[in-house]
């Protein structure tokens, strides 16, 4: 693992390797790969980092232990126009309905260690955050490609320090999540019970829609949360000790930076006529000009939900054949006029 002293002199082996190649791809490919990897370093230290907090993995930067940079993704850029506001980065998610991703190889420790965390997540009643388990998907031949936006995998193939739990990406300037979690499936500092991946989940998600650490000088202040709290799941260097959830100072940050707007749909019911229509049906919402329908994927041999019909009534109908109601499974979600869009509701099955 090479501290980020030696990064200059790395940068300078790659610039020498490319200047000894001779096809154009070779040279244009390693100064993209160069010139993105100084552009992260200086605005990783221009967020207020310094030099001994940053790791060079190799493919990303390593920050505080538990926060990765991508040396090819888009960097985090300082914003001195940030009105001091818990602790918050740059950048805020610009959507609150995510598509999660659960490596299939991760342990099954882990996998319900993030199902969980996902769940507390969802369950904070003041918020827009809803969290739903999706995988890559192609509903057609030719037709649309649905991608997560958070993907949640080990650290196999860019190795974590073996005193860092895991490790989570920030959200970046086209408003998209932080966009990995890796796991270090070979932590050994303290034995990892359930409850400390549960609530080391809650903390890296966290980090994916923009919660610095609360108990560090790095991120700008957040509205109506105090400067210090003991209690907080967002707190640094705490992978051995986390002992509970969102504080009443997390959701007090979770709320006033995504507030609940629309509500979500009630009374989803689903029926079948016995032969091959399934219809659903749920109250109006007040305010929503169109509403989302979400099925599950489980039919496709992989696991989670993705995006399936948008309809403007609060009712849906499609064909489905007897044989295939009972794993079939549907949500739905209220859109109002601004784009927002509320919380998943999955539909009570009436068969």
């Amino acid at each position: 693992m090479k501290k980020i002293k030696y990064l200059l002199g790395i940068i300078v082996l790659f610039a020498m390797h490319s200047c000894s190649t001779d096809t154009v791809e070779t040279i244009e490919e390693t100064a993209i790969v160069e010139d993105q990897s100084e552009l992260v370093l200086k605005e990783i230290l221009s967020l207020g980092f310094s030099e001994k907090d940053i790791t060079d993995m190799g493919t990303y930067f390593l920050v505080g232990d538990d926060i990765s940079f991508s040396k090819t993704g888009r960097p985090q850029l300082a914003d001195d126009d940030m009105t001091p506001k818990q602790r918050r980065t740059t950048y805020l998610v610009d959507h609150n309905t995510i598509g999660v991703r659960i490596d299939p190889s991760l342990p099954s420790n882990w996998k319900t260690a993030t199902r969980d965390a996902m769940a507390h997540w969802n369950a904070n009643s003041g918020s827009s955050i809803f969290l739903y388990e999706t995988d890559y998907y192609w509903p057609y031949n030719g037709g649309f490609l649905f991608n997560p936006e958070i993907e949640v995998m080990s650290d196999s193939t860019d190795p974590l320090s073996s005193n860092t739990i895991a490790a989570a990406e920030f959200p970046t300037s086209d408003g998209m999540p932080g966009y990995r979690i890796r796991i270090n499936l070979d932590f050994n500092p303290c034995t990892v019970t359930n409850n400390l991946r549960f609530y080391n989940m809650i903390h890296e998600l966290g980090h994916c829609l923009t919660f610095a650490h609360t108990n560090s000088s790095f991120g700008t202040l957040i509205a109506g949360t105090p400067t210090s709290d003991s209690n907080s799941v967002m707190n640094g260097g705490t992978a051995c000790t986390l002992s509970s959830g969102l504080s009443t100072g997390d959701r007090t940050a979770v709320d006033t930076l995504y507030p609940l707007g629309i509500t979500a749909p009630t009374n989803v019911q689903a029926y079948h006529d016995g032969d091959e229509e399934l219809t659903m049906t749920w109250n109006a919402v007040p305010g929503a000009t169109s509403y989302k329908i979400y099925n599950n994927i489980k039919e496709t041999g992989k696991t989670g939900w993705y995006h399936y019909r948008t309809r403007t009534s609060n009712s849906y109908s499609r064909e489905l054949k007897l044989k295939y109601r009972n794993g079939y499974r549907m949500m739905v979600t209220a859109i109002d006029a601004n784009g927002n869009e509320s919380k998943m509701t999955e539909a009570n099955y009436n068969w």
